[in-house]
């Protein structure tokens, strides 16, 4: 095993070396965990299979122009890679984060010496900010998902629902993962419900495979959303001014927006809304000085109701 570990640690050296044009001594035992005496030595044993290490001032380098003759990436394509890199950066997963380095570590070794230099001089000239509502997973909870599914078991987990901190452990049949508006979830047939549930991984508290069978074999996981999808939904129109549109873009996608129509002074929204009508009247009474409710007629009513009461109750309290 200590072998194993060591070729694999060596290798990725190599890749790395590749991937940059110079790393110093403090980066490779920070990325390896090791001593530098362990890293001085990974590197001899690179130089005696053959491969050419330059050393400069503490940091290391493969000499200019080898590398392993791969399809070479056009300048275009190396930017979109360093998007990429950045996007990735901010991942909530970190499973998913670790596993895109790696991958990107032995790309970037096939780069030309001078795309490695330009890749390295647009690192700080490119910056996304992290998304401030990232969330905590547990650490291989993808994997152990995907291994579930594979290994056609029942999957064991502590799960919170939302507005509730008690955890609740239920039995559930894996049928996929999917990411939806930064959160991902799984797709799971419930044995307790007896029914096909979505649950958040960051929800998630603990996980592990048992090895109990599943009970049916399940459709992909976009058939099974296409299925569950088909719910009742309420049409709803509503109108804007304009000049105050952008406000309402922030949530409304999770009210079933699916169109607009923009006029001189006003933008038209059109809803399939598949949350109850009181959830979408109560979202939409933070904007009742810039937009109204065009259609139907019971929802406008119920806004009104809702004002009214609202205005007693500041008048009395």
């Amino acid at each position: 095993m200590d072998t194993y570990k060591r070729f694999d640690r060596i290798l990725r050296l190599y890749f790395l070396l590749q991937s940059k044009a110079s790393v110093s001594i403090q980066e490779l035992q920070q990325i390896f965990g090791t001593s530098k005496r362990t890293i001085y030595r990974d590197l001899k044993s690179l130089e005696l299979v053959g491969i050419p290490i330059l050393s400069n001032n503490g940091s290391f380098g493969l000499l200019e122009g080898y590398r392993v003759q791969v399809a070479r990436f056009t300048d275009e394509e190396m930017l979109s890679l360093l998007v990429a890199e950045k996007m990735m950066k901010q991942h909530q997963t970190n499973f998913i984060r670790q596993q895109f380095d790696s991958l990107l570590v032995k790309v970037k070794s096939s780069f030309r010496y001078q795309q490695k230099v330009a890749f390295d001089e647009l690192e700080d000239k490119l910056h996304i900010i992290p998304d401030t509502k990232a969330n905590s997973y547990l650490p291989t909870i993808i994997n152990t998902i995907l291994e579930s599914v594979s290994e056609r078991t029942v999957l064991q987990i502590d799960y919170v629902k939302v507005g509730d901190r008690t955890k609740q452990t239920r039995e559930i049949e894996p049928a996929g993962i999917f990411f939806e508006r930064g959160f991902w979830y799984v797709l799971a047939f419930c044995l307790t419900r007896l029914a096909y549930r979505n649950f958040r991984l960051d929800r998630i508290k603990q996980v592990k495979i048992t090895p109990i069978p599943f009970t049916r074999k399940h459709q992909s996981v976009q058939t099974l959303r296409a299925t569950l999808a088909e719910v009742p939904t309420v049409e709803i129109v509503i109108e804007c001014d304009q000049l105050y549109a952008h406000f309402l873009a922030f949530d409304r996608d999770a009210y079933g927006f699916y169109k607009e129509e923009i006029t001189a002074n006003h933008v038209k929204m059109y809803f399939k809304c598949a949350a109850h009508p009181t959830a979408f009247v109560r979202w939409f009474l933070r904007f009742i000085d810039i937009a109204h409710i065009v259609a139907p007629k019971v929802l406008k009513e119920e806004l009104s109701d809702i004002v009214r009461n609202g205005s007693k109750r500041l008048m009395y309290s």
